[in-house]
């Protein structure tokens, strides 16, 4: 007698359409959900970005701006104190005023659609003691129409929130 070890072609066509039936049902929800995933990663992100800029502040006593470029869907962090020739709290980065971040650029399929802060500038900064000079929000959204982004309070609170549609309705994420 011969020992027959394996499959048989049958049961290898039926793991297959198996596997495809499952891969049809699986891909689809997969690229839905990745756009959601991104614009909750690009908050995170600056979630943390906005506690690092608060938490530099208070180590160097000085200001430390966010300064948020919505049309490019980027920000830059750095320490606006004047140093090496440069002028503090004018929202630039010169002189030898250190740059905490670099232009943070939010990933593909995100758009960072308004950042406001006060006066209804899309800047921020912390000083020396941790506080914000004004409360706001950035708000982003992905292509799969998933609405995220930070509000800052005027005692430098951080917190993430959530809105159906963008509008004026935003809850908090908990």
């Amino acid at each position: 007698m011969r020992n027959k070890s394996g499959f048989s072609m049958l049961e290898l066509m039926i793991v297959i359409g198996i596997i495809a039936i499952i891969s049809a049902v699986a891909v689809p929800a997969l690229f839905n959900w990745l756009p959601g995933y991104r614009v909750r990663a690009a908050v995170r992100d600056l979630k943390s970005d906005m506690v690092l800029a608060r938490l530099r502040a208070v180590r160097e006593n000085a200001n430390v701006a966010m300064v948020f470029n919505t049309g490019g869907n980027s920000y830059t962090i750095f320490v606006d104190n004047g140093a090496g020739g440069g002028v503090a709290g004018n929202w630039v980065q010169d002189g030898g005023e250190v740059l905490v971040k670099p232009q943070v650029v939010v990933p593909n399929g995100v758009a960072m659609y308004e950042a406001s802060y006060a006066f209804g500038n899309p800047r921020c900064s912390f000083n020396g003691r941790g506080l914000p000079n004004g409360g706001g929000h950035v708000y982003m959204s992905s292509t799969g129409n998933d609405f995220w982004g930070i509000v800052l309070s005027l005692v430098g609170n951080v917190q993430t929130v959530t809105s159906n549609d963008g509008g004026g309705s935003w809850a908090d994420v908990h």
